[in-house]
């Protein structure tokens, strides 16, 4: 026996056990296969395999066998190896044997005999991959939980300057304090498609590579990052809006590196969004006597999020009114007006800009020269002018049709002229969600 992932048949009839054997060698290159001709040989099989550490993701096993009935084995190999998928091929089982087998070894799947070559071949590739992915899966979990226990010990040495305190014996449960802060949320585009296809493994390990990339540019400003959801940072700075801003713009850079990197390894490309905003924000610590984490609570750390969902309309960074306001030279920045938004539960609106800087100089200057016709087009729309602004849309339209922004505001135009101004129009851009 090797150390090989190995799969178990059991069948009392030697030509049925060559044939699985051979089906199974053939199909499911990188295991091996064991042969037992009834419970008792299955069993010492097992404590071979369990000895030596092998993983065994699967047992397949003939029901009417001499001695020790295949829905009593395949239970005792699911006391004996929980992870195990069972499967039980027979033609003779009755109802009760099945369900037996469902209930005490969960039974993965019941096939009849004859069975189809094809089918079983599937089911048991389909059993081995289940088997793999929960158990790494499992590990997974048990290295975050590890990591987060760990993580969740002390409170960043950033999110202590910003509290005023340094040294993380000075900081109590219930320290906060109330300060302007600049929020960076940023999301990576087509996720959902980026990790179909792929192991739990594989997506963890890129998710990870990409957050080292993306936490050097935070860093470098000080900034750190608040947290991380799937492939969403969020990151706080308390040293200014031209800190934020630098950090987004060199994340750009970093993904281009990176994207080179996974291009020579033959991967997708990633891209992403980035929103930032400016607020006042409370700052707290929370937890018991040992165990700490860092909070923010703030319409800023809102609104930062709700901003990135619209990267995908109006350009891959985009600041809030209030950034740009912070900056210490806004004219330092290629910034371009692309709307006036309202997120859900906040009453004042507003303008957000987006930044051209991070753009290749084509691009860059395109934008810049025709920023404001643009921002005179939105300007007739929120005030209800469709039709000039329609019409300046469209010329704006016509000479760069790559322009997501441009036909983004075009169409809002239509189904405005469509459905009619309503009463209360200001022609602000309403954030429901993300």
């Amino acid at each position: 026996m090797s150390g090989k992932p190995t799969l178990l048949c059991v069948d009392d009839e030697p030509m049925v056990l060559a044939g699985l054997r051979e089906q199974f060698i053939r199909h499911l290159p990188g295991h091996d296969v064991e042969v037992a001709q009834d419970g008792a040989e299955a069993l010492e099989i097992l404590d071979e395999l369990c000895a030596q550490g092998t993983p065994v993701p699967a047992v397949i096993s003939d029901h009417i066998m001499p001695g020790m009935k295949g829905d009593e084995l395949l239970a005792r190999v699911h006391r004996m190896l929980p992870d195990t998928r069972t499967i039980l091929l027979t033609g003779q089982a009755d109802v009760d044997a099945v369900g037996r087998a469902v209930n005490d070894a969960a039974l993965y799947r019941y096939i009849t005999k004859p069975w189809d070559q094809g089918d079983l071949t599937l089911t048991v590739r389909e059993a081995v991959r289940s088997f793999i992915t929960e158990r790494q899966v499992r590990e997974q979990q048990a290295r975050l939980a590890a990591a987060h226990e760990a993580a969740t010990r002390f409170v960043p040495y950033e999110f202590l300057s910003l509290l005023g305190r340094s040294e993380l014996a000075e900081v109590r449960r219930g320290d906060s304090v109330l300060r302007p802060i600049s929020v960076y949320y940023s999301d990576i585009r087509s996720y959902t498609s980026l990790i179909e296809g792929h192991t739990a493994a594989e997506n963890l390990a890129w998710i990870n590579e990409y957050l080292g990339w993306m936490e050097g540019p935070i860093h470098r400003h000080g900034g750190f990052v608040e947290g991380v959801a799937g492939d969403a940072i969020l990151a706080l700075f308390g040293t200014g809006a031209d800190a934020v801003v630098r950090a987004a713009m060199e994340s750009f850079a970093a993904l281009g590196e990176f994207n080179a990197v996974r291009a020579g390894r033959g991967e997708r490309p990633l891209s992403i969004g980035i929103g930032l905003s400016t607020g006042e924000c409370l700052l707290g610590v929370l937890g018991g006597a040992d165990r700490l984490k860092c909070g923010v609570v703030g319409d800023a750390v809102n609104l930062a999020a709700r901003v990135e969902g619209l990267t995908r309309h109006l350009g891959k960074l985009l600041i809030t009114g209030q950034t740009r306001d912070a900056l210490a030279d806004p004219g330092r920045y290629a910034l371009r007006y692309v709307d006036r938004v309202r997120v859900k539960g906040l009453n004042a609106a507003t303008d957000l800009y987006e930044v051209l800087d991070v753009l290749d100089a084509g691009e860059r200057d395109r934008k810049l020269a025709s920023a404001d016709q643009f921002a005179e087009a939105l300007a007739l729309f929120q005030k209800g002018d469709l039709d000039d602004a329609g019409a300046l849309l469209d010329a704006l339209a016509r000479a760069a049709p790559d322009d997501t922004a441009v036909r983004w505001h075009r169409a809002r135009v239509e189904r405005v002229s469509l459905d009619g101004l309503p009463a209360d129009w200001d022609g602000t851009t309403r954030l429901l969600s993300k």
